[in-house]
């Protein structure tokens, strides 16, 4: 019965392997990451846009925090927020977001911010985008300063910044 179950593992691996290097959308079997960051370069996804507005380090999105001058805007969802985020950000889950014109949640989420506040947006860390669609759809709603901490919680939690957890959370 072992034996059977090995044999049909090592079957699976190598049908899965050949169909693998025939596909035109194949899955590279050694990945391209990137490199663990310092902290001091700004990490940019490979679907960034010419258009997007900045993206900053882990060190000038601190240096923002510690001045009080900016508006952390976490955009992962309400249970990932409550467990673990920068202290006084607010939460704009992007995925969780009304249907139709988002005017006027953007009006009631940040009433009385003047537009050119600056608001640095982020979410979990570089596997994440959901920080740069909302500074695009932010920007679309005509707020100019505008940044994207990409490096996000993970990042700033990696390096030991201080962090607001409004519940416990596993892991």
């Amino acid at each position: 019965m072992i034996r059977q179950a090995i044999i049909i593992l090592i079957l699976s691996a190598v049908l899965g392997l050949c169909v693998n290097a025939i596909l035109p959308n194949k899955i590279p079997y050694i990945g391209k990451y990137r490199s663990i960051s310092s902290g001091n370069e700004p990490i940019i996804p490979p679907n960034a846009d010419e258009n997007d507005p900045p993206f900053i380090a882990l060190d000038l999105a601190e240096l923002e925090f510690n001045q009080g001058d900016a508006i952390f805007v976490d955009a992962r969802d309400p249970a990932e927020f409550e467990c673990g985020t920068i202290p006084g950000a607010i939460n704009v889950p992007l995925d969780y977001l009304p249907e139709g014109d988002l005017a006027v949640y953007f009006d009631s989420v940040f009433a009385g911010v003047p537009k050119d506040t600056k608001i640095i947006t982020f979410c979990s860390g570089d596997e994440c985008d959901l920080s740069l669609h909302l500074a695009r759809n932010l920007q679309a709603f005509g707020y100019t300063n505008i940044s994207i901490f990409f490096g996000g919680y993970r990042e700033w939690e990696k390096f030991g910044l201080q962090v607001e957890r409004r519940k416990q959370c596993g892991g």
